[in-house]
This record gives C-alpha cells, sequence and structure tokens, in this order.
C-alpha cells in the first residue's frame, strides 16, 4: 500500500538540480528522436570485412573478452559505426546497424555482436553479480517454471517503461522476432522533461528530487535513496526501473524488506504522469531478425508491447550487452552512480568488485531457474547468487 508522507531526504543532500524551468529551452547536447526510426545499411564491403574478421576470430579460438576493436579489425566500415556511434550519444539517441545477418553457429553470432559492438563503446558491463555480459531477452519454449516466477524480461508480457538503470548504451542484438507484437518503443528524456516543465511542474519537482528508494540488494534488502531525473553537463538524464522502486512485493511478502520504504501516492502519481508523457511522444523502433540496435539509455526510456510467439520456430530471442564508450559516453551523475559502478566498478573499467569471472552465455538456459527475487523490468537482479539468464547456461569458449 502507497504511503501517503512523503519521503524525506537524505540528509545534508542537496537538490541535484536546482531547477531553472527556463533552462531547458538553451539546453544543447540533448536527444531528440526523429519522426521514423532510419536504419544504417552495412553495404557489401562493410559485410565482407566483418567476414574476415569473424574468420580470424574463428582460426585463433577468440572469443568474449578477447574480442575487441583490435581483434575485430573493421577498416572501412569502422567510419560508418563512428558515425553511428556519435548519433546515439549526440544525435537521435540510437541506432540500427542492418545488413551482416545472422550465421547458423551461435559462437559467430555471439562474436559478430562484440566485434561490432566494441565500436560503439569499448567497455562492457556486467549485467548480475555472477559477471554475465550477455543476456537472452527471450521466453524459452522449453523452459517449465511459470511466468510468474521469472523475470519480465523472460515472459511475453509488455514491459513498461524503463531504462536499465546502471549502463550507458544498451546493445540488442536481435536474433528472432515475435509472430504478433514484441515492439520496441523509446521516448527523449529531453522531450519528457520539456512537457514536465510547462505542464506538470510539481512532477517534474518530484522526480528531480532525492527520495527515490532504489532497492539495489535482495539479500539483505537494501536501499539508496536517488532522483529519477538529473540535469547534468547541460543533459537531461533519465534513471527509473518501476520493478526497482521502493519495497518489492516479494521481498516484502518474504518479511526481508522493512529497510525499504514503500512508495507514496505521489510518487506513483508522478510514474503514471512519466508514462503517459512517454507514450504520447513514443517512437516504435523498425527492427529486424540480424539487426544490432543501439540506445543511448540515459537520453532515452524504453518500453515493450506484450507479444505472442508463432507455434514453430524459436520465438522473440534478442540478445543484451551493456556498453560505455570511454571517449564519448556522458559523464555519471554522482546520484546515478551506484547502478553504474555495480555494472561498470567504480572506475569504469567493466570489472565491478567482487566479479573475477566474466562470462558469455550463447543460448539461452535450456532449464531455467527461477530467481529468488524477481524485480525490475530490465531484470535486475537482487539476490547476489543469481544468474541474469535463469543459470545453466552454454558459455562461450573465452571468458
Amino acid at each position: 500500500m502507497a504511503r501517503e508522507e512523503p519521503l524525506q531526504r537524505e540528509s545534508g543532500a542537496p537538490t541535484p538540480n536546482n531547477l531553472d524551468l527556463g533552462l531547458v529551452g538553451s539546453m544543447a547536447g540533448n536527444v531528440i528522436l526523429p519522426s521514423k526510426s532510419p536504419v544504417i545499411h552495412v553495404d557489401e564491403k562493410g559485410l565482407e570485412e566483418v567476414r574476415q574478421a569473424l574468420q580470424v576470430c574463428t582460426d585463433l579460438g577468440l572469443a568474449g573478452d578477447a574480442i575487441n576493436k583490435a581483434s575485430f579489425p573493421l577498416p572501412t566500415l569502422q567510419a560508418m559505426l563512428y558515425e553511428a556511434r556519435r548519433q546515439i550519444h549526440e544525435g537521435q539517441g540510437f541506432a540500427i546497424i542492418r545488413g551482416i545477418g545472422l550465421s547458423h553457429s551461435a559462437q559467430d553470432n555471439a562474436n559478430m555482436f562484440l566485434g561490432v559492438a566494441s565500436y560503439i563503446g569499448d567497455v562492457r558491463g556486467a549485467q548480475d553479480k555472477q559477471g554475465s555480459m550477455l543476456t537472452h531477452v527471450t521466453a524459452s519454449k522449453t523452459w517449465t517454471v511459470p511466468p510468474e516466477l521469472r523475470h519480465g524480461i523472460h515472459t511475453n508480457t509488455g514491459l513498461a517503461w524503463h531504462n536499465d538503470m546502471g549502463t550507458d548504451t544498451i546493445a540488442l542484438h536481435i536474433r528472432s522476432l515475435a509472430e504478433e507484437g514484441g515492439n520496441t518503443f523509446v521516448a527523449a528524456s529531453w522531450t519528457i522533461y520539456g512537457e514536465l516543465m510547462t505542464s506538470y511542474p510539481q512532477v517534474l519537482e518530484l522526480l528531480c528530487e532525492p527520495c527515490w528508494p532504489i532497492q539495489v540488494s535482495g539479500n539483505p534488502p537494501s536501499h539508496i535513496v536517488a532522483p529519477l531525473v538529473q540535469v547534468h553537463n547541460n543533459r537531461v538524464y533519465l534513471s527509473v526501473d518501476p520493478g526497482r522502486l521502493g519495497l518489492h512485493p516479494v521481498t516484502a511478502k518474504a518479511g526481508l524488506g522493512s529497510s525499504i520504504p514503500s512508495l507514496t501516492t505521489s510518487h506513483l502519481q508522478a510514474l503514471e504522469t512519466l508514462s503517459e508523457l512517454a507514450t504520447r511522444h513514443r517512437l516504435m523502433l523498425d527492427t529486424k531478425p540480424g539487426d544490432m540496435l543501439f540506445i543511448n539509455n540515459w537520453a532515452l526510456i524504453h518500453a515493450r508491447d506484450s507479444y505472442k510467439d508463432p507455434k514453430d520456430g524459436p520465438g522473440r530471442h534478442l540478445v543484451r550487452l551493456w556498453l560505455r564508450d570511454s571517449e564519448v559516453g556522458w559523464d555519471v551523475p554522482e546520484s546515478m552512480r551506484v547502478p553504474w559502478e555495480a555494472a561498470f566498478g567504480s572506475n569504469g573499467d567493466g570489472y565491478p568488485t567482487g566479479i573475477t569471472h566474466r562470462k558469455y552465455p550463447l543460448v539461452p538456459s535450456h532449464d531455467y531457474k527461477p530467481p529468488k527475487y524477481t524485480a525490475g523490468s530490465a531484470a535486475f537482479v537482487l539476490d547476489d547468487s543469481d544468474d541474469v539468464n535463469g543459470e545453466g547456461t552454454e558459455l562461450s569458449k573465452s571468458t
């Protein structure tokens, strides 16, 4: 049940944005979505470079952490990929790369994805405490665990508007699509901020206040208090995942979450307004099997509608990678660093404290092991012993 009283700001914590509601009109460097979903097409010369780089990796037995720009050279295609990187960080906030296609080999698909993605972001983030670097976003037909016991990304239900709290760029390799639905939508933080400023200033004030309880662990339950919207270096940042806000129902039922406050009615109303504005300004992304999609996770919030998989075939299957570019990546605000450091480490090198082994699962787990606590649209793993992929995954040859 929602609390009526507002949460108090952390002791000594300043209001992070010092909101000047006239500032938004003069901001530069923010992302503005186009009216359509543009695609970057790889030509035959670029495709041949990918094939040659892939063959070198195969011949040398390279995989996982060994795949980078040096080991996956793309001398001509790299110019196109660097332009895509610029668009992600300084332009429309996303890029769709098309024309590379898919291999029959799971290892080759992973290597192609990692190789191309290294030109968008040179640092990879861990997606759980087990060091999983790739997440399979799918609802596998081999799984017998009921959907309500899985993470949201492992069901065919819709996913509410959210960010993958903890990463700069979301990379998605489209392996296969649903028969119906399963579309990915994005909306710009900058655009939402502008309408909040004009029409819902009190909601904007609340979203910018460091008064939102964000769960960071499930056993034992712990949380931080932070804003969901931040103006930093003349840019609008948004970092929200409804499944991580307040006391999660599963932890509450287990009697483990007494230290985590629940959301107030004002909090819930603010989230509802944020969702409505994101829906109003959303853009549906045009993706096809084989595409690589890259999303600026600070500048864009995203959602997914529910879907139906075909009776025959694999159904909807995306592979997720978390990236940061050490040269052009947005500076991470102090108020949003805790989830980010859990993925990239305190110095941003991609090796968070406690992770000594990084793994790259090639395929979805055959037998899904339900997590102790399901939380977060982005499959945030509450318990340190849980695996974001449901464990039991086949790993790449080099991890």
